[in-house]
């Protein structure tokens, strides 16, 4: 059995039933809205070179943030084909993508800047930040959500025992994964990052090799032995 652990992908979950691949999905974790969410707005209207984003809850927020304040013109690094997919269907398409879609990577490879707005979770980690100011940049950090585990439910525990293969997002599903349970079957992960960790927290991986749901799905199946 497949566990898909964010809670939101009924297209992998069809997908994959269409194979004849059974799979279910547990939500580990809830996102929650911070303080730094209303000042946002205001923020948007500095004259910043870039405003950065690393999730797709960071971009949903982004974007509700940037239509407050009446469509200011931004231009908008992102990491991820999921986080510039929210962002185009927004309205807001990115202006850069790094090539690998990790923070370390967007540091790397981020164009010319002097100011950066840097739009963040509360576990977004500090490549980004350090990466930046280590070439010259001066970068804001401002938090816009939180990221919380859920509690489980018996039911959604007992998932947690069958599964064979757990599709994995972020590095903190992973964690909340590994709190629930001492199990640890082959991780099907998004990103490095992801993978990364979850190597860490003793799971044999298989790692996307492309970002995107897309690049999962392959690692899914290949998980699989398909």
């Amino acid at each position: 059995m497949v566990l898909l652990t964010r809670g939101k992908d009924k297209e992998l979950l069809n997908r994959l039933a269409a194979l004849g691949v059974e799979a279910a999905e547990v939500a580990l974790l809830e996102q929650v809205d911070l303080p730094g969410l209303g000042e946002l707005p205001k923020r948007l209207l500095a004259p910043w070179d870039y405003v950065a984003v690393t999730s797709k809850e960071g971009a949903k927020r982004l974007l509700g943030a940037w239509q407050e304040a009446g469509h200011p013109p931004l231009k908008v690094a992102a990491v991820g084909e999921g986080t510039g997919e929210v962002l185009r269907a927004g309205g807001l398409p990115p202006a850069f993508l790094p090539p690998r879609a990790t923070a370390k990577d967007l540091a790397q490879t981020f164009p010319p800047a002097e100011r950066v707005l840097f739009v963040a979770g509360d576990l977004a980690g500090k490549d980004l930040e350090e990466g930046l100011r280590a070439r010259g940049v001066r970068v804001e950090r401002l938090e816009v959500y939180a990221t919380r585990e859920r509690p489980l439910s018996p039911g959604e525990k007992a998932l947690l025992e069958r599964a064979q293969v757990v599709a994995f997002f972020s590095p903190s599903g992973v964690r909340a994964f590994a709190r629930h349970t001492p199990r640890r079957p082959v991780a099907a992960c998004i990103g490095p990052s992801t993978g990364e960790e979850a190597r860490r927290l003793g799971f044999p991986v298989v790692e996307a090799e492309s970002p995107g749901l897309e690049g999962l799905f392959g690692a899914i199946l290949r998980a699989l032995g398909r």
